[in-house]
């Protein structure tokens, strides 16, 4: 069985595609992640349309998930039924981290958001085949937002803790203990998707700082229902090491360009270092235009077949509307 995520995944334009998303624990790493900021800032009001070219990095959706603010939907009554083993203090927690926020949408897509994080946060106690169902019920309804009650029922079945993790696949790291180390949680361990999540996504970060940006993993699952026990295999497609090939900054002059690519350890004719690339990101981020999204800020371009990449960091301002 399928845990339904791939970590890693072509970087393309800043981007990681994650693939492979599916039974749930998708859905709940694409809430986790949610951002947004809106753009442009006021700094770059001067500049004309015609100026620029829009770079990608300043417009964004309206966040599914933030602060209480006007016209947002907020939770008032989140209860939970059936014949429940997580603890009450547990429960507590999750009823408390869902009502301080606000959601946006339709009630029913809202309601089905807020299952989602029931079920991720069962599934955190090890709770690994729960199922969640519920309505959402208006409770308040006018211009400064909505109000929704919203009873679940959760049928939490069996409780798992870890069995192993082992590793197919895996040539340029072929060290299964290097690897199994990078899992927060140990043998024995309840079996937490959240330990898993970190542990896939220490795995893409640590292929990625040898060159491998096409590198994928994907999940599957041994259950022992008798023992209560899951085994973790992680297959693995290391993909192509890419080389960089070429660095440049957009939105500098020539001499403002080359004093900036000081700063930058990662080098042509090297293997390209993701960790080198955010450390950049880190450093220069008061380059960037105020507001814009900073991950998206690097571009990137693959030569498959040569086994290259070309990296732009865009400072360009972002577009007036």
């Amino acid at each position: 069985m399928g845990l339904g995520v791939r970590a890693g995944g072509s970087t393309v334009y800043g981007k990681r595609y994650n693939r492979a998303m599916r039974h749930g624990l998708g859905m709940s790493v694409v809430f986790g992640l949610a951002c947004a900021v809106i753009c442009p800032a006021p700094g770059w009001a001067q500049l004309a349309e015609s100026e620029i070219e829009d770079p990608g990095f300043c417009r964004a959706s309206p966040p599914w998930v933030g602060r209480h603010v006007f016209g947002g939907v907020t939770v008032g009554g989140l209860k939970f039924d059936g014949h429940l083993h997580l603890s009450p203090r547990d429960q507590r927690e999750i009823v408390s981290s869902i009502e301080r926020q606000s959601y946006f949408g339709a009630p029913d897509n809202v309601a089905a958001g807020i299952l989602e994080q029931v079920k991720r946060a069962w599934m955190d106690h090890g709770y690994f085949k729960v199922q969640v169902n519920g309505d959402p019920r208006i409770l308040a309804n006018n211009p400064l937002g909505m109000r929704i009650a919203l009873a679940v029922h959760v049928d939490e079945g069996q409780q798992y803790r870890l069995r192993r993790i082992t590793f197919n696949g895996n040539r340029a790291i072929h060290n299964a203990q290097t690897l199994r180390n990078l899992f927060p949680l140990q043998d024995g361990d309840l079996f937490k998707l959240a330990d898993v999540a970190q542990g896939l996504d220490n795995l893409r970060k640590a292929y990625h700082s040898l060159g491998f940006i096409n590198f994928t993993s994907i999940p599957n699952t041994e259950i022992d229902e008798e023992s209560g026990t899951i085994l973790l295999a992680v297959d693995m497609d290391e993909g192509t090491q890419f080389v960089v090939s070429d660095i440049r900054i957009e939105g500098m002059d020539e001499p403002a360009s080359e004093n900036v690519l000081k700063d930058l350890a990662l080098k042509p004719g090297e293997p390209y270092n993701e960790g080198l690339a955010e450390l950049f990101r880190l450093t220069e981020g008061s380059l960037l235009p105020p507001g814009a999204l900073p991950d998206s800020r690097i571009r990137m371009t693959l030569n498959e077949t040569a086994g290259t990449v070309a990296i732009a960091f865009d400072f360009r301002p972002c577009a007036v509307e």
